[in-house]
């Protein structure tokens, strides 16, 4: 099997305190199930290997990602105030450290601020499933009012992979997500969904940054590369609380797996 890494960082293993459930007690049992499917299995299998995995640090190196936004009113792009940038990570974090900036006000109550990047060297005409893995600065407690939704978790954390570039196309007057209306748009987004952006912290202890981390199920995405062997990677959020909303991201894997 040829195995295919692309991997952006000079130190990826670096020790990092984040937050991989707001509820202990499920982290708990799937860490559990986890050791006894994979290592305690009485088969002696071992886990499938990925076929290619793509890896970025984004605390390190840009890695040439491209922002993006979509879902929001062609005549309201300035009341939306979208902004993007690569720039350093926010107190208490390491402010050494860099990350992916995005923002948004959401006016719309459906507003998607998401990243892009095409990749390449799969094999040409193929079908992979794959695993996402996230992470990212998030200042938002858990449990908080906000306009339309929750402040956290009404702002959900999506993942996809595609044969065609993500982008916005314009629809009765709505900048709309390309690959979502080329599908059921309800079901690509349920289909989508990682988790969301609340933080371990309650409302009443206030906002502060902390890293957190969200993992896909197997087979999040599938995908059908092109005859270059080239497929589309996206990752970011959609809101439906009508504020706005500031995200860090630090990290992002996708794991490909053929049949």
């Amino acid at each position: 099997m040829r195995i295919l890494k692309e991997i952006y960082s000079t130190n990826q293993f670096r020790a990092e305190s984040y937050v991989r459930n707001n509820n202990p007690f499920e982290y708990s049992v799937f860490l559990l199930m986890f050791l006894f499917l994979t290592g305690c299995s009485t088969t002696g299998s071992e886990p499938s290997e990925a076929d290619a995995v793509f890896e970025y640090n984004f605390r390190e190196a840009e890695a040439g990602w491209e922002p993006f936004f979509t879902d929001y009113n062609i005549d309201n792009t300035e009341g939306m105030n979208l902004r993007s940038g690569y720039r350093t990570l926010p107190e208490p974090l390491n402010t050494s450290d860099m990350a992916h900036f995005i923002s948004a006000v959401n006016q719309s109550d459906d507003v998607k601020m998401l990243f892009r990047k095409r990749v390449t060297d799969l094999q040409p005409n193929t079908e992979y499933g794959v695993e996402f893995t996230i992470r990212f600065a998030t200042s938002v407690p858990s449990g908080c009012f906000g306009i339309g939704g929750p402040p956290g978790e009404a702002v959900r954390v999506i993942a996809d992979a595609s044969s065609m570039k993500p982008q916005a196309i314009v629809e009765d007057g709505y900048f709309r997500l390309n690959i979502q209306q080329t599908a059921d748009s309800q079901a690509w987004y349920q289909n989508a969904i990682m988790g969301d952006i609340a933080n371990s912290r309650e409302c009443e202890d206030g906002y502060e940054y902390e890293i957190k981390e969200l993992s896909s199920e197997p087979d999040h995405a599938t995908v059908r590369t092109d005859t270059n062997g080239t497929a589309w990677l996206m990752f970011g959020t959609r809101s439906g609380f009508e504020g706005q909303t500031d995200l860090y991201y630090t990290y992002m894997k996708a794991e490909f797996y053929s049949d």
